[in-house]
């Protein structure tokens, strides 16, 4: 089973925004990928930085089995995001890079059979949005890390919110 981790890049600038706590971000997607590599599910992310890279370290780190990074090469993107994906696919046992940055919100709402919301981005709100004509996969989102989730995309989407990553683990074991 696949799982992406999704969350924002820039943990600080949206931490700010939405009164978060950038530091509870970053614990929580190091404990994401920490959980999948226990449970022995493969990862998908977007290598860029912030919560899909932190995630894919502790992965790495906890011996996790696999992660496919999707590397997009072209379109319009963040200063400096693609040669950063480029320099992060090396934390990847399998690359996708025959996409474009618009490209790849849905590809990994294709790639995935679920996904981990660990706080938000406007590009996270384009990949949940994604699932609601990719596939209707579960997008698991962690209370506490986002100031909240439009109720016009909850209602098209399949949000399932959660107190806690082992909640996300157990529901993911049953569905195998």
């Amino acid at each position: 089973m696949k799982i992406a981790v999704i969350g924002p890049s820039n943990i600080e600038r949206v931490a700010e925004a939405a009164g978060l706590s950038a530091a509870l971000i970053r614990d929580k997607a190091a404990e994401a990928g920490r959980l999948l590599a226990a449970a022995g599910l493969e990862l998908v992310v977007v290598p860029d930085q912030g919560v899909p890279v932190i995630a894919a370290q502790a992965y790495r780190n906890a011996g996790g089995k696999k992660i496919s990074g999707l590397i997009p090469s072209s379109g319009c993107s963040a200063p400096g995001a693609t040669s950063r994906v480029q320099r992060n696919s090396r934390l990847c046992d399998e690359t996708h890079s025959d996409l474009s940055w618009l490209e790849q919100h849905a590809r990994i709402v294709e790639l995935a059979d679920a996904m981990i919301c660990v706080g938000l981005s406007c590009g996270t709100i384009c990949e949940i949005a994604w699932t609601k004509w990719m596939k209707r996969i579960p997008v698991f989102v962690l209370k506490g890390l986002t100031s909240g989730i439009p109720p016009e995309i909850e209602a098209e989407t399949d949000l399932r919110y959660v107190d806690s990553l082992d909640g996300v683990i157990a529901a993911l074991e049953r569905s195998r």
